[in-house]
């Protein structure tokens, strides 16, 4: 992701920008906003964006003067600017200063995605081969670092580095969403960094952010709560952990202490409900997605158990896994046959008297099971049709075609339609349409959510086409649908 920073005195085009930057921008998130001059020049020199859109006539430093402050600190850092009237002299004092472009207000839509898109070749272009790969992974080592030790003085400075941490302390905060959704705790991340310096890293359900600098931990969660009214819907629950300041040698204590805040925000009904949405999806996806996305999904359900209870009950709960994943293996092909290394679950975990022992040992048994799931759905169905199927279950929310599927797994429409038919004994129209009509069921009896808002939610725009597919595939229209099921 490239960091932009908006300087402007005017809220409209800063509200306009911001929003324009959220919903249609891509590698692209707001770091920060400034409306003015020496706010700008704090601002760059505290967050160090990638790119500025920047006014000139700004009060206090116009905007040419902020840049020939920091252009030649900041020799990667993109400038565009922008102003309201086309003025040739301005736009020759730009020129040395490695402006990246001139814009006349009012900028439209069009202009500010094309704008970015032309930044981000020029960003790609200027930077050395794989350098944002190893910044991304420095970064998700830094916040395993801080989940599972302390840091040395020389990771520090690697990080400090790489990462523009500019200050000897910090604090982590954790915030949990009842529904995985990255693009929420990316926003949350933004608007942490219009007020302080903030790193990110998204892990299933869960943003870790650290928050440079010394803070009153009570002062930060309340604006981190203010963000959250912002940012996630009142009937998304969502649970926050703060930790306390602490030197960078010390910011697992920080983590340590986020996470006990965490634990402590949540109900006993919130952690079950987590625990059982682990084990749908690990369930659901197993043998379907990469083993990579599966082992990380097992190891932070398995962390997450360790949390919560003391080894006895964490022994228990991954039985009770394993054994669901063992019946759901065997129901699905019926001549599997169980190799010794797989059973009896119970006996093998009592053998191991340690967090760590378990841990190990039930990697290893998950990964057994991985492959033998996939060497069963692989010899079951084509490779195509197991990649369609995760597809339509990711995307049947969107409009979604037969050709579209087909493009996206590599093969003719015409190939995916007969092995539709061939191997699982229905088209694929058919197939996408009791999907969507299952989950709207779900919908139904699970949620508040009005029937216009569940048609959309599993594809269908049109409310009048919703109802005539609900009812033919359920006898009932959802009206009638949603009377039965939250009347009894």
């Amino acid at each position: 992701m490239y960091r932009v920073l908006i300087v402007d005195d005017e809220e409209p085009v800063l509200d306009s920008f911001s929003f324009m930057l959220k919903e249609y921008a891509t590698d692209f998130v707001l770091a920060g906003k400034a409306r003015n001059g020496y706010e700008a020049l704090n601002t760059i020199h505290e967050l160090h964006p990638d790119v500025v859109f920047m006014d000139i006539n700004i009060p206090g430093m116009d905007g040419l003067k902020v840049i020939d402050s920091v252009h030649e600190q900041y020799p990667q850092m993109v400038f565009v600017l922008s102003t309201a009237y086309e003025r040739f002299d301005l736009a020759q004092r730009a020129i040395p200063l490695g402006v990246h472009a001139y814009l006349v207000k009012p900028i439209s839509k069009k202009v500010f995605i094309s704008t970015l898109e032309d930044i981000k070749a020029k960003l790609m272009k200027n930077r050395p081969l794989g350098l944002l790969e190893k910044k991304d992974a420095i970064l998700a080592q830094f916040f395993n670092d801080v989940t599972h030790r302390g840091l040395s003085n020389d990771q520090i400075e690697l990080y400090a580095e790489t990462l523009g941490i500019g200050s000897r302390y910090g604090c982590i905060c954790i915030v949990e969403i009842e529904e995985h959704n990255e693009k929420t705790l990316v926003e949350i991340a933004s608007r942490i960094s219009l007020k302080y310096f903030c790193l990110f890293s998204a892990r299933n359900n869960r943003g870790l952010y650290f928050v440079g600098g010394q803070h009153e931990s009570n002062e930060l969660k309340a604006y981190l709560s203010g963000i959250m009214t912002q940012c996630v819907s009142p009937e998304t629950e969502t649970v926050i952990g703060v930790g306390g300041t602490e030197t960078l040698e010390n910011l697992a204590a920080s983590y340590t202490s986020a996470l006990h805040d965490l634990l402590k925000n949540k109900t006993d009904e919130q952690v079950l409900y987590r625990e059982r949405v682990r084990i749908v999806q690990i369930r659901k996806k197993i043998g379907y997605v990469p083993k990579d996305e599966l082992t990380n999904l097992f190891v932070s359900y398995v962390d997450e158990l360790f949390e919560y209870y003391e080894l006895p009950v964490v022994k228990c709960k991954m039985a009770v896994l394993f054994n669901l994943l063992l019946d759901d293996l065997v129901n699905y092909y019926k001549d599997t046959e169980l190799v010794p290394h797989c059973e009896p679950v119970e006996q093998e975990l009592m053998n191991n008297s340690s967090a760590e022992d378990i841990k190990r040992w039930g990697l290893d048994y998950f990964e057994n099971l991985l492959d033998m799931f996939s060497e069963k759905r692989n010899s079951a169905m084509p490779l195509p049709l197991l990649k369609a199927i995760n597809y339509i279950k990711d995307h049947y929310a969107e409009p979604i075609q037969l050709s579209t599927v087909a493009d996206a797994v590599l093969v003719s429409p015409a190939y995916l339609s007969r092995i539709f038919t061939e191997y699982l004994s229905t088209p694929f129209v058919d197939y996408v349409t009791d999907l969507r009509i299952s989950e709207a069921q779900r919908l139904i009896k699970t949620t508040n959510m009005n029937i216009k808002e569940i048609g959309i939610a599993v594809g269908y725009g049109d409310a009048n086409y919703f109802s005539k597919c609900f009812k033919k595939y359920t006898g009932y229209t959802p009206t009638d649908y949603l009377e039965t099921a939250r009347n009894t």
